[in-house]
């Protein structure tokens, strides 16, 4: 039973290593900033940064669920103001809402399940941190091995792993957007997703190892004759 709780926890970590390495990239502003101001993007839709800024704020509001509708959002572009999203960009990110949704249940359901795992440990009077160091170890290092392969098939050819990525998660082609007329394809072109997806990839692998490290410190320094509960 203890290992049983230990490695449940640890996969509930992962989960939310996971999860939170998506999620804080995505929300982080500056580097929005620093993207667009690295790809020239609001040379590219033609409008001032103040603006561009602007909506990706209410952009990001609408993916944390704090406005209902992407409807209503306008901006002066090339001198002239309009609606920002088109149609089809409104309908795309409806369902890229909801994959953020997932993204966050999985994360709060990951942190107080771990939590819960963590009171039971307790509550059987086990050596938490021991459990926790073995469990938490073995399963990242398992997660680093798997991740370090995914990276390299991706690093491999990342516009056909882009494709197939939109193919498995999105059941339409609201997702093939044109550059010359959508303004959301110009904002975040196939170089931002490179750069956010090496983002993502080093919060995990630095939160990982972290764990790693200071597991095997811990069981390097803790006694190594442990009575348990039966």
């Amino acid at each position: 039973m203890r290992w049983i709780l230990g490695y449940g926890t640890a996969i509930c970590v992962m989960l939310i290593i996971i999860s939170q390495s998506i999620i804080f990239p995505t929300f982080f502003m500056p580097f929005f900033t620093w993207q667009y101001e690295r790809l020239g993007v609001a040379e590219t839709i033609q409008v001032e940064k103040d603006e561009l800024m602007r909506v990706t704020g209410e952009l990001l509001d609408y993916m944390r669920n704090r406005r209902d509708t992407l409807e209503d959002i306008t901006a002066v572009v090339a001198g002239e103001e309009r609606i920002f999203f088109s149609y089809i960009e409104i309908k795309h990110m409806v369902d890229v809402l909801h994959l953020y949704d997932v993204a966050f249940m999985f994360r709060n359901v990951s942190f107080f399940l771990a939590i819960a795992l963590v009171l039971v440990l307790a509550l059987r009077k086990e050596r938490v941190l021991y459990v926790l160091s073995h469990s938490c170890r073995a399963v990242l290092a398992a997660f680093l091995i798997i991740s370090v392969i995914t990276v390299g098939l991706i690093a491999i050819n990342f516009d056909r792993a882009f494709v197939i990525f939109h193919l498995l998660f999105f059941n339409n082609d609201y997702w093939i957007l044109d550059p010359r007329v959508d303004l959301l394809i110009n904002m975040v072109p196939i170089y931002f997703f490179i750069h956010i997806s090496i983002f993502i990839a080093l919060l995990m692998v630095i939160s990982s190892v972290g764990i790693i490290i200071a597991a095997s410190l811990y069981l390097r320094h803790a006694p190594t004759r442990v009575t348990f509960r039966p």
